[in-house]
């Protein structure tokens, strides 16, 4: 079965979103993603969300490139009001025909974040989409175990859990942690590498090197193809790998090739020769 690709928007955040998709296309990418809210990390907003014309001018570039959209982001759970203010999102994903929004927990009341996350779930499902719940060490959510019980007890069908082997590795989980869980729970993932293995001294640190720390799928030292080994072969790989100084590249498209040329590699597609 031949594996799936996609080029994430964190891995070129400057680009501006139309240009990605031509990006990602050109590269043969099988899917792109955009980040359509505004990023505080980066300081990035490319003011789609909002603005009728421009959404459309980027539903039409999509077309045009012929490049299928992964997913948008991101929705920001930090209580109720999340649920309304996710549907300008949820509209935007709607018109861009993207399979899920991604959506991050900021909430530690464990009740009310779950009533939050089914409401988004039920919005998403008239929109046609679905909800990928991210974890993260900065996040309400810190870990995969936690993740996966937020999920499984909100219950909706069209919730799953989006693992990305840096924030696994960076709170404390391995590879193997993702066996303990049915496949269908992880859909699509997220890879890049990073020197150092081993947990993160702490959530500043983590928030740091997952903005803008990143190395190349194959590079550094997380255990990047176990995480791989760990899925099933459906699992869909987004490259979400920031380098540093490279979220606005010069040639985005040599960029771009490099990015999926080291994931076919460390997924054991390609040999090292083809670096």
């Amino acid at each position: 079965m031949k594996r799936l690709y996609e080029l994430a928007h964190l891995s070129m955040i400057s680009v501006p979103p139309a240009r990605l998709a031509a990006v990602a296309a050109e590269a043969e990418f099988d899917f792109t993603g955009f980040r359509l809210t505004p990023s505080p990390s980066t300081g990035i907003d490319h003011k789609v969300l909002g603005d009728d014309r421009a959404l459309e001018s980027l539903r039409r570039a999509v077309q045009d490139e012929g490049i299928s959209v992964l997913d948008v982001e991101v929705i920001r759970m930090s209580g109720p009001s999340a649920v309304e203010a996710s549907r300008p999102l949820l509209e935007a994903a709607q018109a861009l025909g993207a399979r899920y929004v991604i959506a991050t927990v900021e909430d530690d009341d464990e009740s009310r974040r779950i009533d939050t996350l089914a409401q988004v779930a039920e919005l998403a499902a008239e929109h046609g989409t679905f909800i990928a719940v991210e974890f993260m060490l900065f996040s309400a959510v810190k870990d995969l175990a936690t993740c996966v019980q937020i999920v499984e007890q909100c219950g909706a069908p069209n919730v799953v859990v989006l693992a990305d082997s840096l924030h696994l590795e960076r709170s404390g989980g391995h590879p193997n942690d993702l066996r303990k869980y049915p496949w269908e729970l992880f859909p699509y993932a997220q890879i890049c590498g990073a020197p150092g293995a081993g947990p993160a001294a702490n959530a500043h640190a983590a928030r740091g090197e997952g903005v803008r720390g990143r190395l190349m799928p194959d590079e550094g030292d997380l255990p990047v193809r176990e995480f791989i080994a760990a899925l099933s072969p459906e699992t869909i790989l987004s490259v979400e790998s920031p380098l540093v100084g490279q979220s606005d590249p010069g040639d985005p498209m040599a960029l771009a090739r490099k990015l999926l040329a080291s994931a076919r590699r460390v997924a054991g597609e390609i040999g090292s020769e083809a670096a």
